[in-house]
């Protein structure tokens, strides 16, 4: 596991504002649950998943996709 300084260090350089809500998402929620984590070890205890994620998004013809 990457340490809180490494993960900190990754939102920054990924331009993400901590301050924001955030929702994890990937494509099946597996993932979305890691980087959850990884939010909540640097003290993000607020940040939702979308568990049904690209998988149920992508499954549906009237949801927006931006390509």
């Amino acid at each position: 596991m990457r340490s809180a300084d490494e993960i900190r260090a990754a939102i920054d350089a990924a331009g993400i504002d901590p301050k924001k809500p955030m929702v994890a998402t990937c494509g099946s929620g597996v993932t979305a649950c890691v980087i959850a984590l990884g939010l909540y070890l640097i003290g993000q205890e607020d940040v939702a998943i979308y568990d049904g994620s690209w998988a149920e998004w992508g499954e549906h013809f009237d949801t927006p996709v931006e390509t």
